[in-house]
């Protein structure tokens, strides 16, 4: 559980550092391209990149910067060249070493790129459940053009010599200063909002608090519920569980495609995210170079409404535990309580990547599962379904 918390810590904590080593770009006449296939691990976009010369797995992130696992780095002999300090979600601060990949290629060996700052992270990797020896972030595309098309399951590297042929109707323009592919959204008529569109983020919008606060005030969502979070790990340590909201928007606009009945959460990242659910609805260009984002959704318009669980699960030292409560469960159950049994049978232990990966079987069985979940009051037993 520790890893892969850290990894989400550190993919949304440090996107605003800027790297002091030089990434060398080669220089083409003519636009290059290379088409990536990419495929999907626990939400996460997985790609084969060549590491000089043997070919490695990694994590694209557009939310993220670029990093390789310790394993990795002992494996090539990296030496450190610098550190970066990185401040987590509790507001404590940790020292990264930084090095250098001598040759990053495309497994179509079309885009190599020399001397490739990364940051080092420690042991075991917090890549592990993902079978991923890095992640390629932000900071790595700021050259190209990026295609990413979640129908084909493929993502286009451009050199930028010529602008993107896609219209600029559908175009948003990068709203913060740096790489990152940060824009302006819409909720209803006239409330904006910041967000990064995310690839590592597994929904479709992940709300920051401190934008939950404004909107609230401008009414531009329904409240759906409030709960309380279970702990999170940060890179310096731990936090105690904290209040959560789930709110829906009647309308969110990105760019000129319209989405209705929009739900979300909040979080603590730095800002509020776009994910990787976006892809369902339409295929992202992003022209780093000139900052600009451009959405070419599939329909104009798209209907979000869901259902949603009132306790959120997760495996901890092999247990199924709960890790979030909402609004009528807060009397019943608290966060930390062990599931004991599902629908009647006595739980195993869990594997937590393989609960990252393809989630927990016995929960995934049918619609209504009866939970025999042990609390500091004795056994409760309720009925988990999304409503």
């Amino acid at each position: 559980n520790e890893k892969i918390d850290t990894f989400m810590i550190l993919k949304k904590e440090i996107f605003c550092c800027l790297f002091t080593l030089c990434c060398v770009i080669p220089v083409w006449g003519q636009q290059h391209k290379s088409v990536i296939p990419y495929r999907e691990v626990g939400n996460k976009m997985i790609i084969e990149m060549l590491v000089d010369g043997e070919t490695r797995p990694f994590i694209f992130d557009t939310g993220g910067q670029t990093a390789i696992t310790g394993e990795l780095g002992k494996e090539l002999g990296s030496q450190v060249r610098d550190s970066l300090v990185v401040t987590d979600i509790n507001g404590k601060q940790a020292i990264y070493p930084r090095v250098a990949i001598a040759s990053l290629m495309t497994a179509d060996r079309n885009v190599h790129l020399v001397n490739v700052p990364a940051m080092l992270l420690g042991e075991p990797s917090p890549f592990e459940c993902f079978g991923a020896d890095g992640l390629i972030g932000s900071d790595l595309l700021q050259h190209f053009i990026v295609e990413i098309d979640g129908k084909s399951k493929t993502i286009t590297l451009m050199t930028a010599e010529n602008p993107s042929t896609v219209s600029l109707r559908k175009m948003l323009p990068f709203a913060v200063d740096g790489v990152m592919p940060i824009l302006t959204l819409q909720a209803g008529l006239k409330n904006n909002f910041l967000a990064l569109f995310d690839t590592g983020c597994p929904n479709f919008l992940s709300l920051k608090k401190n934008d939950y606060e404004v909107l609230e005030e401008q009414v531009a969502f329904q409240e759906i519920a409030t709960g309380l979070g279970g702990s999170f790990i940060g890179i310096a340590g731990m936090t105690e569980g904290d209040t959560l909201h789930r709110v829906e928007f009647p309308v969110l606009s990105v760019g000129g495609t319209r989405f209705n009945h929009v739900g979300s959460e909040t979080s603590a990242a730095p800002y509020s995210l776009l994910g990787v659910k976006l892809l369902n609805y339409g295929k992202v260009t992003i022209d780093y170079p000139r900052r600009r984002f451009y959405f070419e959704a599939y329909e104009s318009q798209n209907d979000l409404k869901d259902k949603y669980h009132v306790l959120g699960l997760q495996i901890k030292d092999g247990d199924l535990i709960v890790a979030s409560v909402w609004d009528e469960m807060k009397d019943v159950v608290t966060v930390g309580d062990r599931v004991t049994r599902i629908n009647g049978k006595p739980v195993k232990k869990y594997d937590f990547c393989e609960s990252i990966v393809n989630g927990v079987p016995e929960l995934k069985e049918k619609k209504k599962t009866k939970l025999t979940i042990q609390t500091k009051n004795g056994e409760k037993v309720i009925i988990y379904e999304k409503k």
